[in-house]
């Protein structure tokens, strides 16, 4: 029930933002701002293979952990992507209540990460070290603010 409930938060939010966006009158500028969301989410999707792509917060026997491409560099890079795009829509109209539901969008997110996390620290050993190494929604930075990887 509890991941049935951020699916559909996630979807719900997520939809609500895009489809309230006025994509004019600058609507090659919006795109620009969202278009790296887009394609790391679709960079993401393309290495884990167009038929697993999975919305539940859980594995399956066909689940397989994939560090490479977005992965060596994020965690959830569907996730990052979907908030790198629908942040890049939020000045256009500019409204709170457009900016309290990314920041509920990304709430329910990390409420999925956890979730996640959770599943595949069962199911692979090794996810704990590739944790450790690799940023979930960002990249992690050394001390001297550059990306590990």
């Amino acid at each position: 029930m509890y991941h049935a409930f951020l699916i559909t938060a996630q979807f719900v939010l997520s939809a609500t933002l895009v489809l309230s966006a006025a994509w004019s009158p600058f609507p090659v500028l919006g795109f620009l701002f969202a278009s790296p969301g887009i394609g790391l989410a679709v960079w993401a999707w393309l290495t884990m293979g167009l038929r697993r792509l999975r919305i539940h917060p859980s594995t399956t026997e066909q689940t397989q952990l994939i560090t490479r491409g977005p992965y060596a560099f994020v965690r959830h890079p569907m996730y990052t992507g979907l908030l790198w795009f629908t942040v890049a829509l939020l000045p256009a109209p500019f409204a709170w209540w457009r900016i309290v539901m990314w920041f509920v969008l990304l709430s329910v997110l990390i409420a999925k990460t956890h979730e996640e996390e959770r599943a595949m620290c069962g199911r692979f050993p090794e996810y704990t070290s590739y944790r450790q190494q690799v940023g979930g929604l960002f990249p992690k930075l050394d001390r001297h603010g550059e990306s590990r990887k």
